[in-house]
């Protein structure tokens, strides 16, 4: 699922074509780095407000009101009130107004653009791209507005669009260093790793320490198993900001690369001392925890996971994976069950549970879920294997022999 970035194998698949009925045979998903796309702005960093600058802020509004009152007609009003609501992080009130400004002036350009950022603070990204477009169609070269654009394309994975709104900038201005970086961040998501490396290095080449591009620069090395190269990208990194959560998140997965679990353990610990509200944290912690079969630790990271983002199905997933390995398959095919109710094409989600299924000598529930896998991919050796020892253990010989046999001849192809 990535470079989007999900890395699907973070161990070989075993080989199924044995005689070990028991062996579990669940695949973990790998680690999630984490890219860094924009440069900071104050549309996109600020922080809760203090009590005293919002009261400045409330004391702003109040007057806009008053001038409101005397010109209800004036676009430019309506435009500064969306501002201010948007610098206090009330980004509804700031789309309202600024709707109110390009409803009394269609080609105000300053307030399509704002409404463009505040839906992106909302992650309204496709409803910001069409803000975007209707500042473009304004302003066609403004850089900030095809730079906002990309963003809002890559976040909801238009990635070769993205890239396309880019390199845009980069023809007005081909030393535009978040265009570069974010150029190689959709370039990267739609598995062009190399090229993207290309865009990073036009970046460094620009500005050596800037810190985005030597992140992502790590994380499209690590991508290409280039562990220790992206280690060296990532120390780079963390010598600029020390306690970024994704350098040292990202540092943890290369890591888990090479096989020093323990030393990831300490990176992934050390971001979540410094802000415990990050879910991919926790998953990638879980992971390497399960990796060196800590599978109740691991569980608990997965569930920290979950009451942070609920809605994080490869959790789910890989929770159902520790539960079995841990024979509790019962609790497994809970999860497994959760994750096909979610998305009824996650095919390893009914390969597990089929497994699970199988321990548990439920054997026709299990050739169900083998008979799911093979409808999602008739290629898929193992769920021909697996259906062929459950209607073994059903006594239903010739017909076992039948998937076993399409089993080994899949797997020498």
């Amino acid at each position: 699922m990535i470079i989007k970035i999900i890395f699907l194998l973070l161990k070989d698949p075993i080989d199924k074509l044995n005689n070990n009925d028991s062996e579990d045979t669940n695949e973990l998903l790998k680690e999630e780095p984490l890219f860094t796309e924009k440069e900071d702005h104050p549309s996109n960093s600020m922080k809760e407000l203090p009590s005293n600058e919002l009261v400045e802020y409330e004391k702003a509004l109040e007057f806009l009101d008053k001038l409101l009152m005397v010109n209800p007609d004036d676009p430019k009003l309506y435009y500064e009130k969306g501002f201010f609501f948007e610098i206090a992080q009330k980004y509804q009130e700031a789309i309202k107004s600024f709707d109110q400004a390009i409803n009394l002036d269609k080609n105000f350009f300053e307030a399509w653009y704002r409404k463009g950022l505040a839906l992106i603070n909302l992650e309204k990204y496709h409803e910001a791209i069409k803000s975007f477009d209707q500042a473009l169609t304004i302003k066609p070269l403004n850089i900030n507005s095809l730079n906002e654009k990309g963003y809002s394309l890559n976040k909801i994975g238009l990635y070769e669009q993205a890239a396309e709104s880019y390199e845009k900038v980069l023809k007005i201005n081909p030393d535009d260093i978040r265009a570069l970086n974010n150029k190689g961040v959709a370039l990267a998501n739609n598995n062009s790793a190399k090229d993207a490396i290309y865009y990073y290095d036009l970046a460094l080449n620009i500005k050596p320490d800037d810190f985005n591009a030597l992140t992502n620069k790590g994380v499209a090395l690590a991508s290409l198993g280039k562990y220790e190269d992206a280690i060296y990208y990532y120390d780079l990194a963390l010598s600029i900001k020390p306690y970024d959560i994704n350098a040292l998140n990202n540092k943890g997965v290369a890591l888990a690369g090479l096989g020093r679990y323990d030393d990831a353990l300490y990176y992934y610990n050390s971001a979540i001392n410094i802000d415990s509200a990050v879910a991919k944290t926790y998953y990638n912690k879980g992971i390497t925890l399960a990796n060196v079969s800590q599978f109740e630790e691991a569980i608990e990271c997965y569930d920290y996971v979950l009451r942070i983002n609920p809605d994080f199905l490869d959790a789910y997933y890989n929770k159902a994976v520790a539960l079995g390995s841990l024979d509790k398959h019962q609790d497994a095919i809970i999860y497994y069950d959760e994750v096909i109710y979610r998305n009824s094409e996650y095919i390893t989600a009914y390969y597990g549970k089929g497994y699970s299924l199988d321990c548990l000598q439920r054997y026709e529930e299990a050739i169900k879920c083998y008979d799911q896998v093979i409808r999602i991919n008739p290629d898929y050796v193992d769920a021909y294997y697996g259906k062929g020892k459950a209607l073994e253990k059903l006594g239903m010989n010739s017909e076992a022999t039948k998937y076993l046999t399409i089993a080994k001849k899949l797997k020498t192809i």
